[in-house]
C-alpha cells in the first residue's frame, strides 16, 4: 500500500515538472537609468518581448535579432533587454552598470537595458533556459507568463515563430 502511495506521488511529481511553463521570475532590480524595475510587472508591454544574454559578446546576436524585427526606440512591439549576470557581480554592480551606460548613450535605450543581479540558476530554472552558451527571446506577459522562447541567432523561421506568437 505504502508503494503505491509513494508511487502516486512520485508520478505526480514528475509530470509536474514536464508540463511546469517557463515563468519570469519576480525580481526587484533597476534598469540602466538607475530607475527601479519590478519584473514582470514594470515590462514595457503585454506582452514584451525580452533579449536574455548571459555574457557580453552575446550582445551582436541580440543586435542581430533587433534589427531583423526592424525594432525602433519608439513604437511598435515592447522589447527589453535582460544580461543576467549573476548574484555575485552585485558586489561590483557600478562598475558593470557604468560600464554598459558608456556604451548605451540613448536614455531609451537604458531604460530598456534591466540588469538582473540575482541568482543565475534559479532564473534559469524559472525560464527553463538550459544553457548560457547563447541568447533566448522570450515573449513576456507582465504577469510573468512566457508565451514563446526561441533560443539562438536570428533566422528567418525564429522570426515567424515569434511574430505568430505575438499576433
Amino acid at each position: 500500500m505504502i508503494n503505491k502511495i509513494f508511487a502516486a506521488l512520485l508520478a505526480l511529481v514528475v509530470v509536474t515538472q514536464v508540463h511546469a511553463e517557463p515563468v519570469l521570475p519576480k525580481l526587484s532590480t533597476n534598469d540602466l537609468n538607475g530607475q527601479e524595475v519590478e519584473l514582470p510587472s514594470d515590462l514595457p508591454g503585454n506582452p514584451t518581448i525580452v533579449f536574455i544574454a548571459f555574457k557580453q559578446n552575446q550582445q551582436p546576436s541580440i543586435n542581430a535579432w533587433v534589427n531583423r524585427l526592424g525594432l525602433q526606440d519608439e513604437g511598435g512591439p515592447a522589447w527589453v533587454e535582460l544580461p543576467v549576470v549573476g548574484q555575485g557581480a552585485a558586489l561590483i554592480r557600478t562598475y558593470i552598470d557604468n560600464g554598459m551606460r558608456s556604451g548605451i548613450t540613448s536614455k531609451k535605450m537604458r531604460a530598456r537595458t534591466i540588469t538582473i543581479y540575482s541568482n543565475r540558476r534559479a532564473f534559469n530554472r524559472a525560464m527553463e533556459i538550459p544553457t548560457m552558451s547563447q541568447i533566448y527571446v522570450a515573449l513576456v506577459e507582465q504577469d510573468g507568463t512566457v508565451r514563446s522562447m526561441i533560443a539562438g541567432d536570428v533566422t528567418e523561421e525564429k522570426v515567424d515563430k515569434l511574430r505568430a506568437a505575438i499576433y
